[in-house]
Formats: structure tokens, C-alpha cells, sequence
């Protein structure tokens, strides 16, 4: 379920509701990680210390699309700043409240190799067949006032940031003459889509297939500048 998948994590200990926010570009190799003490973190490890791994709950808030490495660096990282920003910091295992690095740390092809062998029989994963209990789970969802979002509202910067990371283009997607010129430029195919009343569907195909719309123009996946 983990395996390659990007995203912001929690470990939470369900005895007093304190948690780590990190992200992660695979989130399967990053919790075992955690569970080895591998580049993991100390203020976490204390307490699993202090009370048993059985007590923390590995919750995945939100899974991220990790496309190229230059600009989905920067996305995740500033996506995981907005998480911990959400809870009360005293409330997290974190030493800082901006995150400045990225969480998924690489392991070497020896490393991955035993953890695949190991982990191939499903079962020996330690969170193979558990389910969040009802007390994490409240914990995790800090319903009504509890919630750090309560009556808040996002800003149009964390809206922008949050509507960027979804995108299937980084750079967006652009109408282009026969002579290869830019003639619009759009964050997002549906934007074109709307802009020329067609379907998502036949952006796509003409996006993915190099096709000349009307004999007059090429849909291209725009190029950093």
C-alpha cells in the first residue's frame, strides 16, 4: 500500500496524542526507518522508548504525486511545513516548525534489497493487519474545537500551493502555431479544455499523441523557463 508513494505522514502516540509530521517521497521505506532508528527522529525514538512501539500509529494525512525531483522537493517540503503548522507545536515531536529537508532519505540498493525480501511475505510487516482503534482515530481527526483548523480558513498562498501540488504538469499545459510558438498558456488540460469547449478526454489524446488540432495548433506540455 506504502511502497513508492509520496506523501505527509504521523506517528502518533496514542497515549497522549503527541505526534511526529514528516513527509516522504516512499513512505514505505521511510517508516521502516522509523521502526529501525534509521535517520529517524530522536524526540520520537524517546518516546517509543518511554511507552512501546504498540502505542504509535502510522497515519498517512495526504499522498503526494512526486513527479520530478527539482520542483517536487521544494511542494513536499512546503506541504509538510503547512501540516505541522496545523497542530499546536507542542503538541509534535518536531524541532522546528518549518520543515527544511525532506524526510524520504535514500537507502542504499543493498538496504532496499533486504527490506524487499523481507517485507515479500506480507505478514511480517508490524503493521501488517492492524486498524487505527477508535481512541487514535479521535486523536487523528480532532473533530469540532480540537481541530487546529477550526473556524480557520486556508490562505490563498497555502490554496495556491495545495491546488499546484495536484498538478499532473508541473509547468502547465499551452496551445502552440504550427511554428511552435506559445499562443496561450494554461496552469492545468481542463483549463484548456474549458478555454476551447472540448472535453478533458481530447486534450489529452491530443496532448499524448503530438495530433494538430484544426490543422492549426498542437496542445504541448509546457517547458520550464
Amino acid at each position: 500500500m506504502l511502497h513508492r508513494k509520496g506523501g505527509i505522514y504521523g506517528f502518533i502516540n496514542k497515549i497522549n496524542g503527541k505526534q511526529y509530521i514528516g513527509s516522504a517521497r516512499d513512505l514505505y521505506l521511510r517508516l521502516n526507518e522509523h521502526l529501525n532508528n534509521r535517520k529517524s527522529n530522536r524526540a520520537l525514538q524517546s518516546a517509543i522508548s518511554k511507552y512501546s512501539l504498540r502505542d504509535f500509529e502510522f497515519y498517512v494525512y495526504e499522498y503526494f504525486s512526486y513527479i520530478n525531483k527539482p520542483s517536487s522537493n521544494k511542494l513536499l517540503t512546503d506541504l509538510e511545513s503547512i501540516y505541522i503548522k496545523r497542530f499546536k507545536f507542542e503538541d509534535l515531536y518536531n524541532f522546528i516548525e518549518d520543515a527544511t529537508s525532506l524526510s524520504g532519505y535514500k537507502h542504499t540498493e543493498e538496504a532496499k534489497i533486504k527490506m524487499a525480501r523481507r517485507y515479500k511475505d506480507k505478514t511480517n510487516h508490524p503493521f501488517y493487519g492492524k486498524h487505527h482503534d477508535e481512541k487514535a482515530k479521535l486523536l487523528i481527526s480532532k473533530p469540532g474545537k480540537l481541530n487546529p483548523m477550526y473556524g480557520k480558513t486556508h490562505t490563498e498562498q497555502t490554496k495556491h500551493l495545495m491546488r499546484t501540488k495536484k498538478r499532473k504538469y508541473i509547468e502547465g499545459v499551452g496551445i502552440y502555431d504550427l511554428n511552435n510558438n506559445l499562443v496561450k498558456s494554461f496552469d492545468y488540460a481542463s483549463d484548456l479544455a474549458k478555454y476551447l469547449n472540448i472535453s478533458k478526454p481530447t486534450v489529452s489524446k491530443y496532448l499524448s499523441k503530438g495530433l494538430l488540432y484544426k490543422d492549426m495548433y498542437y496542445f504541448k506540455v509546457n517547458v520550464p523557463k
